[in-house]
């Protein structure tokens, strides 16, 4: 994890170079479980993970659906049929 200076380097045919520099920032910790909050059988289904990440949601019939949490970390999906807290 951390920033690291990288410099990028052309040459063409005739030996002339052109070259920059800049900074990446490599991210190996995975982010926290994400928390889904109590479902009560109406839409949506929603919780809490870290910001910006992918949170991915399971169904009970496998179907799955996708959502990028907002920089608060919130996320939200459409209840696909009426699921209450305690479905599996």
């Amino acid at each position: 994890d951390g920033d690291y200076t990288v410099t990028v380097t052309a040459t063409d045919a005739a030996g002339n170079e052109g070259s920059t520099t800049g900074t990446i920032t490599i991210d190996t910790v995975a982010p926290d479980a994400p928390v889904l909050d109590p479902i009560n059988g109406t839409d949506p289904i929603t919780g809490t993970a870290e910001p910006d990440s992918t949170v991915t949601v399971t169904f009970p019939d496998g179907s799955t659906a996708e959502v990028v949490a907002g920089p608060d970390g919130s996320w939200t999906v459409p209840n696909p049929g009426g699921l209450v807290d305690g479905d599996e």
